[in-house]
Order: C-alpha cells, then sequence, then structure tokens
C-alpha cells in the first residue's frame, strides 16, 4: 500500500510539472507570435564580449508563432533575429518562460516581452529611445527638405538646438535608468547603447556612474562575461584616474614646473628653464586641431601687447609632420617660441604635463613656480597684467 501511494505521488508531480509548462532550471523557453512573418526562420544569438553565438533557430508557422526551448546556465543576454537589421535583445536568467510579440517587418520598434523581469525593464527603455529617435528622423527630414531654403541656415541652427535638446533628454533618461537599476544587467548595456551614431555617455563623462555600476555588477554577476569585460575597462579607468591625480598632484600652483628640452623648427635644443626670470606661458597644441588654430588667433593679441613687457610664449607641437607644424604656425603668425615633439600625444612631456587633449596652457611666474593651469583667457590676461 506504502509502495503504490509513493508512486501515485510522483506520477502526480510529473502531471503538475508538465501541466504547467514547467521549464528546468538551465533552460529558458521562448514562445513569440509576429505578426507579417509566415513560415519564416527566427535565430537565437548569445552575445559576447566580441561576438554574438549562433545557439538555435526555428521556423514560425502561417501565422507567425514559434516556440524554442535554449540553454541557459546564467544570466546573460541574447538576440532574437531575423535578419541582422531586424533584431532584438533579451537579457534572461536560467528557469524563464518568455513571451514574445511584435510586428516580423520591424521588432525593435513594436516588440513586448513577458516572463523576463531584466528583458522587462530594458523594453520600457527602447520604447522611450524609439521614440526620441522617431524626433529625430523628423529632424532629420525637415534638415534635408529645407537645403534649399534661402533660410537654411537659420533653419539648421533651430534643427542642431532641437537636436541637442532630445539628446539631453535621452541623456538624462540613461542616467536616471542606471541610478534606478544599479544592480541590473539591463544598465549595463543601457550605459553602452549609442543614441542614433552618438554616444549618449562615456567613461570620460560619467566616471563615477560607470564606477558605481561596475561595482554593483561585479559583485551580483562576478561570472558573466559582459559584466567580467566590463568590469576589465573600469579597472584601467581606475588606473588612469589614479595616475592623472597622481601627474595634477605635481602640477598643482606653487609647484615647480618640469623641465622640457625640444628642437626648434632649425633643429636647435630650446629648454623651457631657458626662459627663467620671465612670465612664460606654456602651450601644448597641433597644427591639426581646430580649437589649437583658433587658440593661435586668441594668443597673437596678447602676445603682441605683453612681449616687449618680459611675457614669453613656449609653444610645444606634438604634430607628427614638422613641415605642416612650420606652415602652420606661419600662416597663423604665431611668431613665438616654438618646439615640436613628433611622438604626439605620446611624448613624454605630455605625460608629465598631464596633457590629455589640446590646447592645454599653464602660466609660469618668473621663478619658476605654477601660476594657472588651463586659465580662460579673460583670465589669462589678468593673471599676465598681474605677474608680469
Amino acid at each position: 500500500m506504502h509502495s503504490k501511494s509513493y508512486i501515485f505521488i510522483v506520477i502526480l508531480c510529473f502531471s503538475v510539472l508538465h501541466g504547467c509548462n514547467y521549464v528546468t532550471g538551465d533552460k529558458v523557453t521562448i514562445n513569440g507570435k509576429f505578426t507579417h512573418l509566415p513560415e519564416s526562420q527566427v535565430y537565437i544569438y548569445q552575445v559576447l564580449p566580441d561576438s554574438k553565438l549562433v545557439i538555435d533557430s526555428v521556423k514560425t508557422d502561417v501565422s507567425g508563432h514559434f516556440s524554442i526551448t535554449i540553454p541557459v546556465k546564467a544570466d546573460g543576454y541574447y538576440t532574437v533575429r531575423i535578419n541582422p537589421e531586424n533584431e532584438i535583445i533579451l537579457l534572461v536568467s536560467p528557469g524563464e518562460a518568455i513571451t514574445l510579440t511584435g510586428d516580423g517587418n520591424s521588432l525593435r520598434n513594436t516588440y513586448t516581452v513577458q516572463g523576463s523581469k531584466e528583458s522587462e525593464l530594458y523594453a520600457e527603455y527602447n520604447k522611450f529611445t524609439m521614440a526620441n529617435l522617431v524626433k529625430v528622423d523628423s529632424l532629420s527630414r525637415i534638415f534635408a527638405e529645407s537645403r534649399t531654403n534661402p533660410d537654411f541656415n537659420q533653419i539648421k541652427q533651430q534643427l542642431d538646438s532641437a537636436y541637442l535638446g532630445v539628446f539631453n533628454v535621452q541623456k538624462e533618461e540613461v542616467i536616471l535608468f542606471v541610478n534606478s537599476y544599479i544592480n541590473s544587467l539591463a544598465s549595463l548595456l543601457v550605459i553602452s547603447e549609442n543614441f542614433g551614431p552618438n554616444p549618449v555617455l562615456s567613461e570620460k563623462t560619467h566616471p563615477e556612474l560607470y564606477l558605481r555600476l561596475d561595482s554593483a555588477l561585479f559583485l551580483s554577476y562576478p561570472d558573466n562575461s559582459l559584466v567580467k569585460s566590463f568590469h576589465q575597462r573600469m579597472l584601467g579607468l581606475k588606473t588612469e584616474r589614479a595616475d592623472i591625480k597622481a601627474q595634477d598632484s605635481k602640477l598643482m600652483p606653487g609647484m615647480q614646473v618640469p623641465e622640457i628640452a625640444l628642437p626648434n623648427a632649425g633643429g636647435k635644443e630650446v629648454r623651457l628653464s631657458a626662459f627663467r626670470g620671465k612670465l612664460t606661458l606654456v602651450y601644448f597644441w597641433s597644427s591639426w586641431n581646430a580649437l589649437s588654430r583658433q587658440t593661435n588667433m586668441k594668443l597673437t593679441p596678447i602676445y603682441s601687447r605683453y612681449h616687449s613687457r618680459g611675457l614669453e610664449i613656449f609653444a610645444v607641437s606634438i604634430d607628427s609632420d614638422a613641415e605642416l607644424w612650420k606652415r602652420a604656425y606661419m600662416l597663423d603668425k604665431a611668431y613665438w617660441n616654438q618646439v615640436i615633439d613628433t611622438r604626439g600625444l605620446e611624448s613624454e612631456y605630455c605625460k608629465t604635463y598631464a596633457v590629455r587633449e589640446i590646447p592645454k596652457m599653464v602660466l609660469i611666474a618668473k621663478d619658476g613656480k605654477i601660476i594657472a593651469r588651463d586659465p580662460e583667457f579673460g583670465e589669462l590676461e589678468s593673471l599676465i597684467k598681474k605677474n608680469i
């Protein structure tokens, strides 16, 4: 009697599990209906740090229905693809039973997802993004239609301003999403995506947000390959920030300025220390950098006003082509002390002076101590008057 009861219980449990569409812990089922996609192949890819791996495929029936079960042993990213231009991304966990709907002709614009918390989070963000991209497409159409308009320049300015408004709204949404779901795999996807061709955020613009996300995700998903890849990038960012901090600490006002020794246009080595006793502006620039060329123009009248009173400009070009450098400073009438380092941004002096972008300026007192780094032009002239 006892034996029969045990067998009955086992059979009952199996029947209940089977009837409830139970999914084992290392698998995920995806049931979908894509309109306008009869008898077509749907592919499932796993997203890896440097590639996408085909997991399986399934053919829709005449109504666009399909069902597929894939092996999933850990939380991860997968794409459901009809073709390379028509796919959506899912963030799935083992054991999930996912339901998808959408228009097979335009999945990303129309899809809905149920049964996967992370995928649902990302789908809401995607919906917001697609609405903003529609606005951008509308602006692009107006731009194209207005090219022959006599007021095109004014229209372009208005369109640029409108695009910037949409872009800023998108940026605010990304920041809000990541802060709200700091432990979510969806946040890694959101922070990494472009808005059209343009990145929304970067490690340089929002380092603290990136590092917070890394700390949260690496704690929750230490074995996820994309999280590990992101973590390695963030380790590099931490190292870079530590180096920057160390470099910056050596370039504070009142610190002795580091030596520079480089050749001028005639090949003769010129040392920065040779200008001790004069107020000197160290200026890193390049002929290929538009902002540098504009800065040359702004420095010219300042140099003319104060050179006779003791102001020197020690300009360090990071051009790789010396001839282009010579032509540029002659064209810009930058008739001050010019030297060149053809190693470009890899120059040891770029590292010493923490030059991560150009132009870069450091104003040095007559005794060789730093007065200011990267002063605005209004501030620069005031500092020159005060220290000349």
